[in-house]
């Protein structure tokens, strides 16, 4: 029996877009020769204590605790000895995995995932070209940009879309059009809270009265039921785990995310195999392929309060539209993101890697400051650092 390629997917600990990819990635691996790991990198200065989530089909996790403080040459080496040997591949979703691989020059494979139409994402990837074997992007958009940015490695860049689980569907007769908001952080400026007060109240005067479920932290939701003059036909959630959030999707009408950036949301695509519609802001073409506009959903502008209403009083008032594009999305939403053949096309990009890593590594400083060296202890940098706070 061959031995298994062992594959370790680097994750910050954060929620969102990034731990539904992992956590599908793994539930959806149908290839006995994979073996997936997991390794949870928590800078410990901002969170002291990291509740390990218990992800289906990985084969180990892991928690490394790390500090700003530190040596960055000794948390890349302490992060390195978590891996098992050269072989292993590394499947990086943000900084520090590539930093390390970047700093010790570590030979394994590596694959970065561009999850969003960021320059943070695109920076990432020039700065650790040398180091990264594959780079698999998450939609047409971001595919194009990076070949534009890495024109050299264009045969290494992969557009392939990550898999989201079927979502159930059901008719909602109801004759309130049921609205479903998920911001992660409701005092975030990026988010856009601000703008659904506005939204209501347009609505208000239009003559249409509608249900909100509002989904995030950072306000308590009783304020944020007086911020929509409404405390009926409204029910707010601080923080739901993904599968209660899939749950309560079907049975809306319309999903609104009015943020000013965004990647690929993945609660866009649960959104829209639930059947709601996508009311989203245009983010530079980044879900052009799976939103189409008038027919899948509809793009607004940044903080377009009555474009929004306007669109929802629509839709409201023409049930048989608001179902056409319903079944369109899901339909199409369904076809894209297909959880199994998408695994599967994610999986080849990191045996294309694996098999074709020959080429030698070099160290390369891409992070530290004149304290970062290989031969500062760690106490020492740790201890100048602490005492110069």
């Amino acid at each position: 029996m061959s031995e298994k390629l062992r594959v370790y997917h680097f994750h910050n600990g954060g929620g969102g877009g990034v731990s539904s990819v992992i956590r599908n990635l793994l539930r959806y691996s149908e290839n006995t020769a994979i073996e997936n790991h997991i390794i949870f990198t928590i800078n410990k200065d901002l969170r002291p204590v990291y509740e390990m989530p218990l992800l289906e089909g990985a084969a180990s996790q892991q928690i490394f605790y790390y500090s700003a403080h530190w040596n960055f040459y000794y948390t890349c080496t302490q992060l390195s000895k978590l891996l098992p040997d050269e072989k292993a591949v590394i499947v990086a979703h943000d900084w520090l995995e590539l930093g390390m691989t970047g700093n010790l020059g570590l030979q394994n494979p590596v694959v970065q995932i561009v999850h969003g139409n960021y320059d943070y994402y695109y920076e990432l990837a020039k700065k650790h070209s040398e180091s990264i074997d594959q780079f698999i992007c998450v939609s047409a958009a971001i595919y194009d940009k990076l070949c534009s940015l890495l024109p050299e490695r264009k045969a290494d860049i992969h557009y392939c879309r990550f898999p989201v689980p079927s979502v159930q569907f059901e008719e909602y007769p109801n004759r309130l059009f049921h609205i479903f908001y998920c911001g992660r952080s409701l005092d975030s400026e990026n988010k856009q809270f601000k703008i659904l007060p506005e939204i209501n109240a347009k609505l208000k005067s239009l003559g249409s009265t509608v249900h909100w479920t509002i989904i995030g932290k950072g306000i308590n939701g009783d304020v944020v039921k007086d911020m929509m003059d409404q405390h009926e036909n409204i029910v707010v959630h601080d923080e739901l785990r993904n599968q209660k959030l899939l749950q309560l999707l079907p049975g809306h009408h319309i999903f609104l995310l009015p943020s000013l950036k965004e990647g690929f949301p993945v609660t866009v695509v649960e959104a829209m195999k639930a059947g709601l519609v996508p009311l989203v802001t245009d983010w530079e073409g980044a879900t052009g392929d799976l939103i189409v506009e008038g027919k899948t959903g509809f793009y607004f502008a940044p903080g377009d309060a009555n474009g929004y209403a306007d669109a929802i009083k629509v839709l409201n008032d023409n049930r048989q539209l608001w179902k056409q594009m319903s079944e369109a999305g899901r339909q199409k939403a369904n076809k894209m993101f297909d959880p199994s053949i998408n695994t599967t096309g994610i999986e080849s990009i990191i045996l294309k890697a694996a098999e074709g890593c020959v080429k030698e590594k070099f160290k390369k400083k891409v992070y530290g400051s004149r304290l970062d060296q290989p031969w500062l202890p760690n106490f020492l940098v740790r201890g100048i650092r602490s005492f110069s706070r």
